[in-house]
């Protein structure tokens, strides 16, 4: 019987590393030259070169969003909230999956605005159980190093 190597040492090679981190750096440059250059002249921009740039960087890393919906709806008029830290990748996900839509904490909730809770969690493609925190790279390097990282933005129902 042999056995199975653990999917985080199956590493894409380093060719492929070096052209996830060249884009990752390309896509970062072409943002900051679009946000700087380029006048902003409404809110509904600004909102979509962010989602954008978000969307443009998860790709270039190789990173996959996975959006799971609530079992009932979201209202229309909401307040996002984060159930834990979401750190730099799990922030880019949930901008990604939200549209752009602010997350702010529970103290920042407007008076009788319904939470709407999300859940970030961390996997490896083909991989059945989730990636603890500490396994979850943070560096770009760490992140263009693993092979079919998947971040699951669980929305979850809303409370009152």
């Amino acid at each position: 019987m042999t056995a199975v190597p653990h999917p985080l040492a199956t590493r894409p090679d380093r060719g492929l590393q070096r052209r996830r981190r060249l884009r990752a750096a390309r896509t970062q440059v072409g943002l900051s030259v679009q946000t700087r250059l380029l006048p902003v002249v409404s809110e509904r921009r600004r909102q979509r070169l962010h989602v954008c740039g978000a969307a443009n960087t998860l790709t270039a890393l190789g990173v996959r969003v996975s959006v799971l919906g609530p079992p009932t709806p979201w209202p229309r008029t909401r307040c996002v909230v984060a159930a834990g830290p979401l750190g730099r990748l799990g922030g880019l996900a949930v901008a990604t999956a939200l549209r752009g839509e602010p997350v702010r904490s529970v103290a920042e909730a407007p008076e009788g605005a319904a939470v709407c809770p999300v859940a970030v969690r961390y996997r490896l493609d083909g991989d059945a159980g989730y990636l603890p925190e500490d396994d979850v790279p943070t560096s770009v390097a760490g992140i263009a190093a693993l092979r079919g990282l998947v971040v699951e933005v669980h929305l979850l129902p809303p409370v009152a």
